[in-house]
């Protein structure tokens, strides 16, 4: 199968989102000391790993190489992502990863439109889905950290607050 240049030249950019989004993923992961939020975070990483290894395995298949990605793609890509300022909350970090993953949602939809083929268009599709479940997850994450503050309990939950025994 043949692919244009500008299919290549997406997937090229691709390979290296999805190696960005995994190493962010794990950094931010080895700095949280809450297991549950970590363990979120290193399924994801694993995740964006498993794209890249889909979009190198089609890159192989379109051309037959293994891809080599040039340079000047590599600088490309690191400006497409915005990372967190050193003293960043959680919230902070669950905002970028929500924006992230929005734009590798558009990313890939308007890779779909642009492909020729329809194996192509079939590919960028299914990464599309993808990525916007990866934004539905982050977003009620975020939406819970920033939104659902309250706790609910009942006057019988706390623990001493008993009758005065007369």
């Amino acid at each position: 199968m043949k692919a244009s240049k500008e299919v290549l030249g997406i997937i090229e950019l691709a390979i290296l989102q999805e190696i960005k989004a995994r190493d962010f993923y794990r950094s931010i992961a080895s700095q949280l000391p809450d297991k549950g939020a970590n363990l979120k975070l290193n399924i994801m990483s694993d995740t964006e790993e498993e794209h890249r290894k889909i979009l190198c395995n089609w890159y192989k298949r379109l051309t037959g190489n293994e891809p080599v990605i040039p340079e000047s793609r590599k600088k490309e890509a690191k400006k497409l992502i915005a990372t967190p300022p050193k003293n960043a909350t959680i919230k902070d970090v669950v905002k970028i990863i929500c924006e992230a993953e929005q734009k590798a949602f558009q990313f890939y939809t308007e890779a779909g439109e642009k492909a020729g083929d329809p194996d192509s268009k079939n590919v960028f599709k299914k990464l599309a889905q993808m990525e916007k479940s990866h934004e539905d997850f982050f977003r009620g994450e975020y939406e819970t950290l920033v939104e659902d503050t309250s706790i609910r309990f009942g006057d019988e939950e706390i623990p001493w607050m008993i009758e005065a025994m007369g």
